[in-house]
């Protein structure tokens, strides 16, 4: 049994193996009492709501209503939990932007080591913010004014470069979207020197890199 002095937490991720990762990870330390899971947001509110949990592990990409969606709905019933948001990709602005309205008290990338984790759980459990460093350094160029490269992209321009992510060749692009290929390749070339990568493959890990195929 955990000792009382440790800080409950309960997990929400719609992977069971995500799941069963944690409590593998977690289970072992004393300071760390796993008290709940839940695999969408609707359950986890209504867990949170039940046990009160001093922090919460969420996926960012919930099935149905996402993490941030659940972490807005959380801080607006006041559960007094602290939320600590995972993500496999770090997404753009505006998600992170969403975040922080929503009151998280973390946002972690899922390729923190162990010793991290626990880390972050104990200074949300203390109510200090903890973002990954790559989160920090996007909340400072926010901060500063800064744009990003794909910023500068129009709405059709940020279409292609989505298809480009896709896989997508010229004509497949064409056929999507109701231009002709010639177009598409005239737009490709836009892109790629916005961006100021080389080639599509480069163009498709940007996208990737930033989120921008999940719209």
């Amino acid at each position: 049994m955990a000792p009382s002095a440790a800080i409950r937490i309960v997990i929400v991720d719609d992977h069971s193996i995500v799941r069963e990762g944690l409590r593998t990870l977690l289970g072992d330390e004393p300071m760390i009492d796993i008290i709940g899971e839940a695999g969408n947001a609707d359950d986890a509110i209504d867990i949170i709501e039940k046990t009160r949990p001093d922090v919460v592990l969420m996926d960012v990409a919930l099935p149905g209503r996402s993490g941030i969606e659940a972490a807005a709905a959380m801080n607006e019933m006041q559960l007094p939990a602290k939320i600590v948001l995972l993500t496999s990709t770090l997404g753009d602005d505006l998600h992170l932007q969403q975040a922080i309205d929503a009151g998280v008290m973390g946002y972690l990338l899922k390729d923190v080591s162990k010793r991290e984790l626990l880390w972050s759980i104990e200074s949300a459990h203390r109510g200090a913010p903890v973002f990954h460093p790559a989160v920090q350094k996007q909340l400072l160029r926010r901060a500063s004014g800064e744009r990003l490269p794909h910023e500068e992209l129009t709405p059709r321009e940020l279409d292609i470069l989505c298809e480009i992510a896709r896989g997508k060749s010229n004509k497949a692009i064409s056929y999507d979207l109701n231009l002709t290929e010639g177009t598409v390749k005239g737009y490709v070339s836009v892109v790629l020197s916005k961006l100021g990568v080389d080639d599509r493959t480069q163009a498709a890990l940007y996208a990737v890199r930033h989120g921008l195929t999940q719209a």
